[in-house]
């Protein structure tokens, strides 16, 4: 009897340790982007009535120039992981770009000036629940405008910037935070949507006026790791 008390013992302390662990791997997913948005209650659909396809390219407009030798060796295994490959690197991490505006894009201001912030002025931005777990790095397509912009851009609206200048590159941006110094015409960019619209590719102009900004639809399919979760808070 003691035997099989002892049995039934180690038995039920397999099965909690197998559930702490499941539960544990459930809380962490549950905290990505890609479950924020594919566990929504309600199927989300574009501004065509198109239901919006999520996916996570994992490294998002990536790079590799920004980060140190160890986040290269880390986002190289992302690369090579399953989950990685899982979801497939269908869109090209350099080329998150278009020429020219499209025909039916309307224009929202003839002139505004960009600059770029980076690192940890990224994390915590004031759209939302500052980010929740998901916070936005270099490599995503995000934007901060002044708070009191007068019909400027709303947290969680899509604008799309071009510059003639740079070979009429344009790039679609998702607004989440708001930004201080700013003024109004005034659009604070992630470095890689800041590299796409500058002459030089680089980050090395600092400020660049004259482009131009234009409303744009949700993207679809959406790249959480451009433009974070569908739902901010």
């Amino acid at each position: 009897m003691a035997r099989i008390n002892l049995f039934a013992l180690v038995a039920v302390v397999a099965l909690l340790g197998v559930g702490t662990a499941s539960a544990s791997e459930s809380n962490a997913l549950s905290s990505s982007p890609v479950s924020a948005a594919t566990n929504l209650v309600e199927k989300v659909f574009d501004e065509d009535n198109k239901e919006i396809q999520f996916f996570n390219s994992i490294f998002g407009d990536d790079d590799d120039d920004d980060y140190d030798e160890e986040q290269l060796k880390a986002r190289e295994i992302l690369r090579r992981s399953k989950h990685h490959h899982k979801h497939s690197r269908k869109k090209s991490s350099k080329k998150l770009y278009t020429i020219g505006a499209d025909a039916n894009d309307e224009i929202w201001d003839k002139s505004v000036q960009i600059t770029w912030y980076a690192a940890n002025d990224l994390k915590n931005p004031q759209c939302g629940n500052g980010g929740g777990s998901w916070q936005p790095e270099n490599s995503c397509h995000i934007g901060a405008v002044v708070k009191n912009w007068s019909n400027g851009p709303q947290c969680g609206e899509f604008v799309k910037l071009c510059n003639k200048k740079a070979g009429n590159h344009c790039v679609k941006v998702r607004v989440i935070d708001k930004c201080a110094g700013c003024g109004s015409g005034h659009v604070d960019l992630t470095k890689s949507a800041f590299k796409k619209l500058s002459p030089s590719g680089t980050l090395t102009e600092g400020r660049i006026h004259g482009l131009q900004m234009y409303r744009s639809k949700k993207p679809n399919p959406w790249d959480l790791s451009l433009f974070g979760p569908f739902k901010l808070q």
